[in-house]
């Protein structure tokens, strides 16, 4: 896929999930305002739009953040591929590693500052190094955290002068 490219459109029928192979997807949904909500986001080693497979319809649009590649299990694959216990326990792990960023996420863009959110997200989701990689333009990042691009920048700048950041492009640790 192209950066861009359209992986489903909302109501169309869904017929399986997508495991990501390299690069980055993203389901979103269109507000009345025309404003692009983020619903997921995935990327290499993660699955994606497994939660369609509880509807007939897709409920969002899904396109390609940036090339990527992916493999498609049909839901008839899948039915099939549900008998093996170790696809079975991956798949479960998956789920629940989603659930745990959805819910993550849910509670970031409650958070009134937008400084309250960007240090949330350095908690919630740096690896076990402590760094928060970002594998997309900036702009990306103030839409998933539902903030202007301009304040993703300020505030940005505000804890790294405070030294309460170390930044490097597009990753980020926390020093306190």
């Amino acid at each position: 896929m192209t950066k861009g490219e359209a992986l489903f459109r909302e109501g169309q029928r869904v017929t399986g999930i997508y495991y990501v192979i390299s690069g980055e997807v993203k389901a979103l949904r269109h507000t009345s305002a025309s404003d692009e909500a983020v619903m997921v986001r995935a990327k290499a080693g993660e699955l994606f739009a497994e939660s369609a497979i509880a509807a007939p319809r897709y409920t969002c649009d899904a396109m390609a953040v940036k090339p990527s590649e992916l493999l498609f299990l049909a839901n008839e694959d899948l039915d099939q591929a549900l008998s093996d216990s170790e696809f079975t326990k991956a798949l479960f792990l998956a789920n629940a590693a989603n659930a745990r960023r959805q819910c993550s996420r849910y509670e970031r863009v409650r958070l009134r500052s937008a400084r309250d959110r960007v240090l949330h997200l350095l908690a919630c989701e740096s690896g076990p190094d402590g760094i928060f990689h970002w594998p997309a333009p900036l702009t990306e990042l103030a839409v998933e955290l539902a903030l202007e691009p301009e304040t993703l920048y300020r505030v940005l700048r505000e804890l790294e002068t405070a030294n309460e950041i170390i930044r490097d492009k597009r990753s980020f640790r926390r020093i306190s």
